[in-house]
């Protein structure tokens, strides 16, 4: 079962990012289908992350109220830190907070930001 064919391909629904590092770890650190499907929702919960990240950058962190015309913190800071969490619990549970992989230029995979 070690060939990497053998794993199914990373589900449409996650980021070309997720995707990516779907494909690096399927068949390597992950193998077996509940690792698998862990794999998967720590990805979903990075990808939510990323996209918390992108509408705080856009919008600032915080917002004022139409209302009552308050300023608070975004509330989609609570979101990403909980998606943060997540994802980080679900890779050091994967062992994947720790990288063995060599590539090219040194130890890890350095091509996402």
């Amino acid at each position: 079962m070690s060939d990497k064919k053998t794993f199914p391909e990373p589900p449409e629904h996650l980021s070309s990012k997720a995707q990516e590092l779907y494909n690096f770890y399927a068949g390597k650190s992950v193998r077996a289908p509940g690792q698998i499907a862990l794999l998967v929702r720590g990805l979903e919960s990075m990808d939510t992350a990323d996209e918390c990240y992108r509408i705080i950058h856009e919008e600032g962190l915080s917002v004022t109220s139409e209302r009552s015309k308050i300023t608070r913190q975004h509330p989609l800071l609570n979101t990403q830190r909980e998606a943060i969490g997540q994802m980080m619990k679900i890779f050091k549970l994967l062992r994947l907070d720790v990288n063995f992989y060599k590539i090219p230029n040194g130890i890890g995979y350095t091509d996402f930001v």
